[in-house]
């Protein structure tokens, strides 16, 4: 079992969320935190440009990361996607497959 759960959203809904984690979760803080995920500019993201985060599951548990995932999964704003999925999207592209 992967200690991670992975997600995938376009830049608006990425920096919406992490803002209003950051906000809730009192980000940043004194000891040297700066904010909950990285930032849009540094994140990973697939070949469509949308934004990778993997995180652990306990941070699903926290509010109001609990309230708002289950809204964002099901309106479509955020897609959960596997480890595999993930993984694959991290890696460089082909050059042969170009």
């Amino acid at each position: 079992m992967t200690p991670h759960r992975f997600f995938r959203s376009d830049e608006a809904t990425y920096e919406s969320v992490r803002a209003t984690l950051d906000a809730a979760w009192g980000l940043p803080n004194d000891k040297a935190t700066t904010t909950c995920i990285a930032p849009a500019n540094t994140a990973p993201r697939d070949a469509s440009g949308r934004l990778l985060v993997g995180l652990l599951p306990e941070w699903l548990t926290w509010e109001p990361a609990a309230t708002l995932l289950p809204q964002l999964l099901s309106s479509g704003a955020v897609e959960e996607i596997t480890d595999a999925d993930y993984q694959a999207a991290l890696l460089p592209p082909d050059p042969l497959q170009g």
